[in-house]
């Protein structure tokens, strides 16, 4: 078997492993033909191989792609969904199942994304700072900030955290009992942390420099 067709078959049967996906389930998800997976899963040596429109449109929704570089060489790349203020509040009222296929959704209908370099899990996502909360602590408005919930991953004292109120989306310190703005507007003050609605912990920034 050529490089190719094993990094194919490595990324395939991963995601459905890690995801419990079924190839006729995935590629359901995906709007794509399941025999073009499977001819492939039963005969990877000689069996076609799917076509590129095929490879992106899995990708899009299991947010990863092959890796036909070496993996030593190179971490792995995932994509988070970038939510908007209304979906970060349907997301955050959904349980975990159903959040996953929502941020699944989101990708799969081609919403705005950011790429991470090694893992995150299945419920990362991401938000646009739209306040100067935190401008004073270099987390400027606009930037996109990648989350963890908080049922993946607990705040520690210090963290960044971001909170979604009634239009707009905020980042603080975490330091309870409070959520603690680094801002250059005076009118910015500490947010007592059980009156916030906290989206997740802050994992990663990524400032656009040019529109």
């Amino acid at each position: 078997m050529d490089d190719t067709r094993r990094a194919i078959l490595r990324w395939l049967t991963g995601v459905m492993e890690a995801r419990n996906w079924s190839a006729g389930g995935w590629a359901r998800l995906a709007g794509v033909t399941a025999t073009n997976l499977t001819r492939f899963l039963r005969d990877p040596v000689a069996g076609s191989v799917p076509s590129a429109d095929t490879l992106a449109r899995l990708a899009r929704v299991a947010g990863s792609e092959p890796r036909f570089l070496d993996d030593h060489a190179y971490a792995p790349v995932s994509r988070v969904p970038v939510l908007t203020l209304a979906q970060a509040h349907v997301f955050l009222d959904l349980g975990r199942k159903a959040g996953e296929a929502f941020l699944t959704g989101t990708l799969k209908d081609g919403s705005a994304s950011v790429a991470m370099d090694g893992r995150t899990s299945r419920r990362a996502f991401a938000l646009r700072i739209l306040s100067k909360s935190l401008d004073a602590a270099g987390v400027l408005p606009r930037d996109c900030v990648v989350l963890e919930p908080l049922d993946v991953l607990t705040p520690q004292a210090g963290d960044v955290v971001v909170s979604v109120g009634e239009g707009t989306i905020c980042g603080y310190r975490f330091f309870p009992p409070h959520l603690m703005p680094v801002s250059t507007d005076p009118d910015r003050h500490p947010t007592a942390i059980d009156r916030a609605h906290v989206a997740g912990v802050a994992v990663h920034v990524v400032r656009t420099l040019r529109m």
